[in-house]
């Protein structure tokens, strides 16, 4: 009797670590990875929040600014690019285009630079995004395979005047 007894437990003791190692160890696993997953996802959602407050109140604009009568898009980018020492690297430019909308002029100009300094870029940028009344239509970098330190840039600015009507 004691060794049917003694047997059933061993019995019973292996069923129970079985279950235990193919039935409960993979569910306590699945839980932690779930509970790491589960707090990194909130970690990406609290930053991408962050980011998307971030981009609004960055893009928030109430009124369109007009730039001033006497303001010459062409003469203004002219002398950007040569104050920042960019003149040489233009590779094209449009002449400005004009549309008239219903209360304004929509001017627009389209620029590409081939072996530019991004530090030289960046201070153009400043100097436009300094101009309130001028924002980019679109803009592209791409890197220099050949020259590893210059950047292509193409972009297009865009100003808006006062119809006067």
């Amino acid at each position: 009797m004691f060794k049917n007894l003694k047997n059933l437990s061993l019995l019973a003791l292996i069923i129970l670590a079985l279950l235990y190692q193919f039935v409960c160890a993979p569910g306590i696993r699945k839980i932690r990875d779930l509970n790491r997953m589960y707090v990194q996802k909130q970690k990406d959602l609290e930053t991408l929040n962050n980011l998307i407050s971030q981009y609004k109140s960055k893009t928030k604009q109430a009124d369109v600014i007009f730039a001033p009568e006497n303001f010459n898009l062409y003469l203004f980018v002219s002398k950007t690019l040569e104050s920042n020492g960019l003149k040489s690297s233009v590779s094209r430019i449009t002449p400005v285009t004009e549309n008239i909308l219903l209360n304004a002029v929509e001017q627009h100009i389209t620029i590409a630079l081939e072996d530019v300094e991004l530090a030289k870029l960046l201070n153009f940028f400043e100097d436009i995004e300094e101009k309130q009344f001028l924002t980019f239509g679109y803009l592209q970098i791409s890197r220099n395979p050949q020259k590893q330190f210059f950047v292509k840039a193409e972009m297009e600015i865009i100003s808006y005047k006062s119809n006067g009507k």
